[in-house]
């Protein structure tokens, strides 16, 4: 899209919202999101809601806005990210750019990763300030760039440059639990609530020493190569975490007689 198609932006519909979105090319790398974050911060400011852009770099800003609140509950972060991967030599039915609606769906980079959740904050913002709508608490959203490399120019910036935009948050809506599950002709929307940790080892190996003259069979570097091989072969033990569980009971409940054994 070009810069004039960003000059004027005029709020719709999530689906409207979403496909201007796309239309802007934010490929990480190199990302340039500018123009992007400029068409968000036209739509809000047009709407009278205060933003703040702050930056690493020109070319890939992050926005702040805020939705006062009427109550004392502590603030609400709702975070997305408008860069996308790339899309090359992909297939693709439709021009990843488009954000064409075909066949009931907009088609486009970014429409699940994640421009599509950012629509709906966008929307949801726009709305409460339309409709005054009273909040418990002020209302704070966060467009990042750089979520799909590293984040130094996004999140990481933000967190480590001003932690202030983050003062008083214990709640936070971010990139979702993936895509909506249709069971017994009920669709459920999954919430993800955390990530995979990592688990670090350190591992000693220790057999007979050699010299590159006379190899020797079970030595350290074997042992270890067999351990590598044992674990891209054995499963870790599963087990359902207690919100894993609440899950399954909610939507066990909500499809209701013999349709709740699926789960």
């Amino acid at each position: 899209m070009s810069k004039e198609g960003a000059a004027s932006p005029t709020p719709h519909s999530p689906v409207e919202i979403l496909q201007r979105l796309i239309q802007f090319d934010t490929r990480n790398p190199p990302g340039n999101e500018a123009e992007c974050i400029a068409f968000i911060n036209e739509l809000l400011t047009q709407a009278g809601i205060e933003t703040r852009l702050l930056a690493k770099s020109s070319s890939r800003p992050n926005l702040i806005a805020r939705l006062p609140g009427r109550g004392n509950s502590p603030p609400l972060l709702l975070y997305g990210h408008v860069d996308v991967v790339p899309a090359e030599n992909q297939g693709w039915q439709q021009p990843p750019f488009s954000g064409v609606l075909a066949d009931g769906c907009v088609w486009g980079r970014g429409a699940l990763d994640m421009k599509g959740g950012v629509a709906m904050m966008l929307a949801a913002v726009l709305r409460a300030k339309t409709e005054q709508t009273q909040l418990p608490g002020d209302v704070i959203l966060a467009i990042v760039p750089d979520e799909e490399t590293f984040g130094a120019y996004g999140a990481g910036f933000l967190v480590e440059s001003h932690p202030e935009v983050f003062s008083g948050i214990r709640y936070a809506l971010g990139e979702f639990g993936g895509f909506s599950l249709s069971i017994g002709r009920r669709r459920f929307y999954p919430i993800q609530v955390a990530e995979k940790q990592v688990c670090w080892l350190r591992v000693r190996f220790r057999g007979p020493g050699g010299h590159g003259s006379m190899p020797v069979q079970g030595g350290a570097m074997a042992r270890l190569a067999r351990f590598l091989q044992r674990l891209d072969t054995h499963s870790l033990p599963l087990h359902v975490t207690p919100p894993a569980r609440l899950m399954f009971q909610t939507m066990a409940s909500a499809l209701g007689g013999l349709s709740r054994l699926v789960i």
